[in-house]
């Protein structure tokens, strides 16, 4: 079981994501496509989702996520200039949506978050 499933097909943020977490102690599953995702998708209590992710449509795979009925957190990021799709992932319900840079700065805090959100304590 992942407490994140991560949907990126960029190597380098795939491995930045793995090495965060692994620092972390958080479980991440990094996967590349929709049947990946969809895999993981019942196990994770977050998906963090690349928005320029290749081959797949990234906020119809939002739509999917937010459609599952124990629906995760969704953090999606994008490249700071395509404000276009960024509304459309949080049209299409993310949670937040924010530019890489900023995704790169926070990710610690959104793994940490995932996992305490997926182990709530009593």
């Amino acid at each position: 079981m992942s407490v994140v499933c991560c949907v990126v097909s960029d190597l380098i943020f795939a491995t930045k994501i793995r090495s965060t977490a692994a620092a972390l102690g958080v479980e991440v599953a990094v996967v590349r496509d929709r049947a990946a995702m969809l895999a993981h998708l019942d196990d994770a209590a977050t998906v963090i989702l690349d928005l320029n992710l290749d081959g797949d449509d990234a906020v119809e795979l939002i739509r999917l996520a937010r459609a599952r009925p124990a629906a995760p957190k969704i953090v999606a990021y994008c490249a700071h200039v395509d404000k276009d799709l960024a509304s459309a992932a949080e049209e299409a319900g993310a949670d937040a949506v924010m530019p890489r840079s900023q995704f790169v700065a926070a990710l610690p805090e959104i793994l940490t978050a995932a996992a305490e959100n997926a182990n709530p304590k009593s």
